[in-house]
């Protein structure tokens, strides 16, 4: 007997405009904070006389930085969404993403999401409603309140037990 429940995800579980846009800034605090750390862990391995990252790094050029920047927020996401199926921004303001079904997206999806985010305007994506940007409809994932979620799951696996025996 499976015993994962799942729901539909619909429009009344989704997180609203104002904690998405909460979730980008902390995203951005948390990344930066990242960056600042790998800078002085870069400037220490150049003290024990292992200096070409800190030299190339110092010498990259704006597409060079660009790279970085893609790659590291790339990475961001990929990592914390993919384990935990939220950023630490998302731990913060009680969101997670989810499938259609309620359930945990594979590392794979996470991925292709976390790629959509450097689509040219992307952002401009959250503008309609519901605050739903292309990296969440591509990958047909959502953003949800995760104690609406539970709330929802709760209640769908208590009608899904009446009538159950327990002699079966």
């Amino acid at each position: 007997m499976n015993t994962n429940v799942t729901i539909d995800v619909d429009y009344t579980l989704m997180a609203s405009a104002g904690r998405r846009f909460a979730n980008l800034l902390l995203d951005w605090v948390v990344v930066y904070a990242i960056s600042l750390l790998t800078g002085v862990f870069l400037g220490l391995l150049a003290l024990l006389g292992i200096d070409g990252p800190l030299i190339w790094l110092s010498q990259a050029d704006g597409f060079d930085n660009i790279v970085v920047t893609v790659l590291v927020w790339t990475f961001y996401y990929s990592f914390t969404e993919s384990i935990f199926s939220r950023s630490i921004g998302k731990f913060i303001t009680g969101t997670k993403v989810v499938m259609q079904d309620g359930s945990k997206p594979s590392a794979g999806v996470i991925i292709l999401r976390s790629f959509c985010r450097i689509i040219p305007f992307e952002a401009f994506s959250f503008l309609g409603s519901p605050p739903r940007g292309w990296h969440d409809s591509l990958t047909e994932t959502y953003v949800v309140d995760v104690k609406k979620l539970n709330e929802a799951l709760q209640l769908k696996k208590a009608f899904d037990e009446i009538g159950k025996s327990d002699n079966i």
